[in-house]
């Protein structure tokens, strides 16, 4: 019987690795990463166990040293640009973190970038970064839910799997990346969702791209390279507001909202309505040529543009662009890039169509 056996296993044994289709695996030798750190919860220290804390004060070399393995896996350096709670983060800081993030791309040793980062405006940041980067080095964003004091820091796991997934040969041509809890998002559709769990980001519309529950990261799906949107950024970025829409919503705190603003960007309710006199001070400024984007203040789902027929409920008619699948706050960012270059209307909505509907 031990001959039938011996062959019965060699058949299963075929058959399960012809089923399977591991990824490829990386090679053996170590890349280098290059860590930027702007500081946040990642960077925080409290008193013993305490929630309490502050973000933003420990430098990132002593927050290396937490992080047992990372010599292991890639060769790292790295810089100190912000030490900051991401509250504070604001496009001074972008502007002079994108130079950073170009300066390492394109040093021929370096395999990808990771950056450190307070949770709270990471998706914007990341957002930012992804419109402005073309996709061939991974530049991974990273933060914690608890400072390194805590009991049971997420910190220094988080940057370990962000350090694999940098320096991993199947994370080339996805650009731009998001790794929080294990998992690989996509910038232009996560959102944090939750303000204390270390689950506190997801992405409900299309799910996250990959995950890291090994020492090699896997990608659900082929990446597709792609060129930066807006390579060209510079000082000078338009302001753009945003103003909330509730029940009993008036003209005039449209008007505040705006004032002083080269754009504005309408949190709506349901799929980015707002009320009747909220609608006549928005035609007010679209007729003045402040350009106005609507989003649902949810944060879910896909605000189109709303057709001719509609009246004066049309965005056409009121002369508001559709946000498509983006938060308000994403979708003041993309606003912002966008108004970098004086656009029409119609341009404006075929941008918000073409990188405000989330996925690769």
């Amino acid at each position: 019987m031990l001959k039938p056996l011996l062959l019965l296993g060699a058949v299963w044994l075929a058959a399960t690795s012809a089923v399977a289709d591991p990824q490829p695996q990386d090679t053996a030798t170590p890349g280098h990463v290059r860590v930027l750190a702007t500081g946040g919860t990642i960077a925080g220290s409290g008193q013993g166990s305490s929630a309490s804390y502050i973000s933003g004060v420990v430098p990132i070399g002593d927050i290396l040293q937490t992080v047992p393995g990372l010599s292991e896996i890639a060769n790292i350096s790295a810089e100190q640009i912000a030490n900051i709670g991401s509250s504070d983060m604001d496009e001074a800081v972008w502007l002079r973190l994108l130079d950073r993030v170009q300066t390492a791309l394109l040093d021929p040793k370096i395999s990808g970038v990771v950056i450190t980062h307070g949770t709270d405006t990471l998706e914007e940041t990341a957002y930012f970064l992804s419109l402005v980067l073309p996709s061939t080095k991974p530049v991974v964003l990273v933060g914690s839910m608890r400072p390194g004091t805590a009991v049971s820091a997420d910190g220094p796991q988080i940057l370990l799997d962000a350090v694999r997934v940098a320096s991993s040969d199947q994370a080339r041509d996805w650009g731009t990346l998001v790794v929080m809890n294990d998992t690989i998002f996509d910038p232009a559709s996560l959102t944090k969702v939750d303000i204390e769990r270390v689950n506190a980001f997801s992405d409900p519309g299309r799910g996250p791209l990959g995950e890291v529950l090994t020492d090699h990261p896997r990608f659900f799906a082929r990446a597709t390279p792609y060129a930066a949107a807006f390579p060209n950024v510079h000082a000078g970025l338009p302001r753009v507001a945003i103003v909330y829409s509730y029940a009993g919503i008036r003209g005039e705190d449209i008007h505040a909202a705006a004032n002083g603003a080269d754009a504005l960007v309408v949190a709506g309710a349901g799929s980015g309505g707002f009320s009747t006199h909220a609608r006549q001070a928005v035609r007010e400024l679209t007729a003045r040529g402040i350009p106005v984007v609507r989003t649902a203040r949810q944060g879910f789902g896909d605000v189109q543009s709303s057709d001719s027929d509609q009246g004066d409920w049309s965005d056409q008619a009121v002369g508001t662009v559709a946000g498509r699948e983006l938060t308000p706050a994403k979708a003041r960012v993309l606003l912002m890039l966008a108004l970098s270059t004086p656009r029409s209307r119609d341009e404006l909505q075929a941008l918000f169509d073409q990188y405000g509907t989330g996925g690769r």
